[in-house]
């Protein structure tokens, strides 16, 4: 338990206060999406909708391929993901491809809050794995609390594309202090071929 590696799980924790802020902003200014993008309400909640139904369904197997491909390699892929994902969707020439990078987006932003749990009983010691368990609960705080004055900043002062873009520098961040920080686990495929034979057997 070393400062690299305290270094390495703030990079996770700031990955995953970032997808919560993606989140959460997008909601609030969902307005003023809508009206930037000339659609009609209906379809603005499919910006929301796909995107939280994708997430939801990264963080079910999120972990699962955290130990596969390693935590390291995962964690920095996905933070990759998905602020390449914000870079692109203000450029998304129609609606149904913004849509599409909205749900490749909740899947990369899903897979990052179960992380943060995983690296915490990974890798803290026994007395302080309770704190680092606390430190998940500030994605589902931290998001709401600052989310209103973001908005309200990035479509009244700034540019509606910022309500995306907000979470590039923070992400880049993430993925150094994650790259510098974790420990490299060896790959674990063959667990690819555990499921395989479970199959079979059922």
């Amino acid at each position: 338990f070393t400062l690299r590696l305290i270094i390495g799980m703030v990079g996770v924790l700031i990955a995953s206060l970032c997808s919560g802020l993606n989140d959460r902003v997008t909601d609030i200014a969902l307005a003023d999406v809508q009206g930037a993008l000339s659609i009609s309400s209906d379809q603005g909640s499919w910006l929301i909708g796909s995107y939280q139904a994708a997430e939801v369904a990264a963080m079910l197997i999120a972990p699962w391929l955290a130990m596969t491909f390693s935590i390291r390699r995962f964690a920095m892929a996905m933070t990759a993901g998905f602020a390449l994902i914000a870079v692109i969707i203000p450029f998304a020439p129609n609606l149904p491809i913004f849509i599409a990078l909205r749900v490749i987006q909740g899947a990369f932003g899903g897979a990052l809050p179960p992380l943060l749990m995983t690296v915490a009983l990974r890798f803290l010691p026994p007395h302080f794995k309770l704190y680092g368990l606390s430190a998940y609960a500030l994605t589902a705080t931290f998001g709401p609390n600052v989310a209103t004055s973001l908005a309200a900043l990035w479509t009244d002062a700034v540019g509606w594309q910022f309500v995306f873009w907000q979470i590039i520098p923070p992400c880049v961040l993430g993925i150094f202090m994650i790259g510098y920080g974790l420990p490299q686990d060896p790959l674990r495929l063959e667990r690819f071929k555990q499921i395989d034979a479970v199959g079979m057997v059922t």
